[in-house]
């Protein structure tokens, strides 16, 4: 099994299991991000369908990476699209995100370091996706 072969099953172990910790227990993500991300977490109002979009992201997350091939290949465009969103532009990507998680998204403040760990997650993203579509290509 070549090195980008071993990379992408790896990734997709990790999606996998990504998606299913969301799926499982969408309020102990949603109070570890908050945690890690928030400055004051638990100030602030989630909309009424976050904890459940939580958790349907997560499903798809899992069956993607399960199903594998083109559909998972889809999800890696996706990822490495919003990654690169995030890398140009973090601090505008996390406003939104806050705007459309929470009731009052525009008062939402975010700890040290987030936006710059935001940007490098992007980055991430942005690096799985070429080598999904990499290996894609050479199949």
């Amino acid at each position: 099994m070549s090195g980008v072969r071993v990379c992408q099953h790896m990734s997709r172990t990790l999606f996998g299991m990504l998606g299913a910790v969301m799926a499982l227990f969408p309020d102990a993500v949603l109070d570890a991000f908050e945690a890690i991300a928030l400055e004051s977490p638990g100030e602030y109002t989630p909309r009424p369908w976050l904890r459940s979009g939580v958790r349907a992201e997560g499903l798809v997350y899992a069956a993607l990476a399960v199903v594998g091939g083109r559909a998972y290949t889809g999800l890696l465009y996706v990822v490495g699209a919003v990654g690169a969103v995030v890398v140009a532009a973090p601090r505008q990507y996390l406003a939104f995100g806050a705007r459309l998680a929470y009731e009052d998204g525009d008062s939402v403040e975010w700890t040290d370091g987030f936006v710059r760990a935001a940007r490098w997650l992007g980055v991430c993203c942005v690096l799985l996706a070429v080598r999904g579509v990499r290996t894609e290509r050479e199949d």
